[in-house]
């Protein structure tokens, strides 16, 4: 055979033996493509790893205390958090699909601590923004007061405006305007300009049944600014709010400084009846909250306040007998589908004759009357009846049984006449019997 004849197999097997070590670079390209993705693979994940173990090591022990840098103590501006509109729009908005639970989530979270390091500027234009994103109700009001309660110390003067606002156009109470006293301690100048302002452009006439109810927070912390250093103006203060609108005070004078304690009881005595300032003081910090629900102050500490206070007896009758009544309306409540219970009577009559024992029979008779007023039924009534039968036979007054009976006279608690008239029979009193016995005719 002649060689030309060898050429062609011979150019096949070089062929293929290129074929095969191409094949075998591919294959071992490949495998090398194989284990880098899979080292970074494994790499990435021992970084997550790594990662989550300083995070929890970081959250389960205290962070060291740095000073901070001016710098750093400086508000944010906005665009370092959002960097657009857009991203606030999402952050609201997915937040807004949480139902009920949108103040548990990570984003709520986020806009609280948003909301705190933006600038008065940046909160008024997200203030703004929101009246255009479909938000639900619930949601809204508390992005709203989240962001009016930043305001009020960085744009004060947009805060108690819009505040206003939604006084007059919502069924809302003017309780979030509470603050106002802040502003006007801080800058009184730049706080009084504001409201004078509002009283030139009648904001506060715009009310429906003009009392101006908006009006009270505002009047209250100006009364108390000047309660100190001119008492004639805290006077006039106090004469520009309606007297059917000065019980409402209490919620914005709660916190007296105790130097100005006699001031304070005085001008509270010149303004409004007994009834409407105890009230108020009940529930004051003047009274170191001896009168609140479920008190358990000592009663030498409480007598100590009341004679400091200069409360006469007619004032602390008044006080006794306005706590001993909540007190009953709560029982009453917590009892209603239960038996009355004797012995927590007893233990708030004792703690009320501790401290002022002339005012005990009077507390505890309308303390029985309002309870059987809360709780209208017939295990009630046989309860009051028997309770203020033995107090009074146990040498109680007939001040223990006179709401009872006049409350039975005039249909103001369900108590049967025929059951009111044999506890008449008991006032030692000659022409206050005859009197009760008249009425229940």
């Amino acid at each position: 055979m002649k060689s030309i004849h060898y050429v062609p197999p011979l150019v096949a097997l070089i062929i293929a033996a290129a074929w095969l070590t191409y094949l075998r670079g591919s294959n071992s390209a490949l495998e090398q493509n194989n284990l880098s993705l899979q080292k970074k693979i494994a790499e990435s994940r021992n970084a997550t790893v790594l990662q989550n173990e300083r995070a929890s090591a970081v959250a389960k022990s205290p962070k060291p205390k740095r000073e901070k840098k001016s710098s750093e103590k400086e508000s944010k501006p906005l665009t370092e958090f959002m960097p657009t509109a857009s991203d606030f729009n999402e952050l609201v908005l997915l937040n807004n699909n949480e139902g009920v639970r949108f103040n548990l989530t990570a984003a709520c979270r986020r806009l609280e601590t948003l909301a705190s390091e933006m600038s008065g500027d940046e909160l008024v234009r997200a203030y703004t923004l929101m009246a255009s994103l479909p938000v639900d109700a619930p949601f809204r009001n508390y992005l709203e007061s989240l962001m009016l309660n930043q305001l009020k110390k960085k744009n004060p003067e947009f805060a108690f405006s819009q505040l206003i606002a939604k006084c007059q156009n919502e069924d809302t109470g003017p309780i979030k305007m509470g603050d106002f006293n802040e502003w006007l301690a801080r800058d009184p100048a730049a706080a009084t300009t504001w409201y004078e302002s509002q009283l030139a452009t009648q904001v506060f006439d715009k009310t429906l049944d003009g009392k101006t109810p908006n009006m009270v927070p505002f009047e209250a912390a100006f009364m108390m600014s000047l309660l100190a250093s001119d008492p004639a103006a805290a006077e006039q203060r106090m004469n520009n709010i309606p007297p059917d609108l000065r019980a409402s005070l209490g919620a914005y004078v709660w916190d007296v400084p105790k130097e100005n304690s006699k001031a304070f009881v005085d001008l509270l005595r010149k303004s409004m009846p007994v009834e409407e300032y105890m009230a108020i003081l009940r529930k004051n910090s003047l009274t170191e909250y001896n009168f609140s629900y479920g008190s358990k102050s000592d009663p030498k500490n409480v007598q100590k306040n009341l004679d400091s206070l200069g409360f006469t007896p007619a004032e602390r009758s008044t006080l006794m007998a306005q706590f001993f009544t909540e007190f009953a309306q709560g029982r009453a409540v917590s009892e209603r589908w239960t038996m009355p219970s004797r012995e927590k009577f007893d233990e708030q009559r004792k703690w009320i004759q501790a401290i002022d024992p002339s005012s005990a029979d009077r507390a505890t008779g309308f303390a029985l009357q309002s309870y059987l007023e809360e709780s209208k039924t017939t295990s009630a009534q046989d309860f009051v009846e028997k309770v203020a039968m033995d107090y009074h036979g146990s040498g109680a007054g007939d001040e223990i049984l006179l709401p009872l009976v006049e409350g039975s006279a005039n249909g103001s608690i369900p108590f049967p006449k025929d059951r009111a008239r044999v506890m008449a029979t008991k006032i030692s009193d000659d022409s206050i019997r005859e009197e009760m016995l008249q009425k229940l005719n």
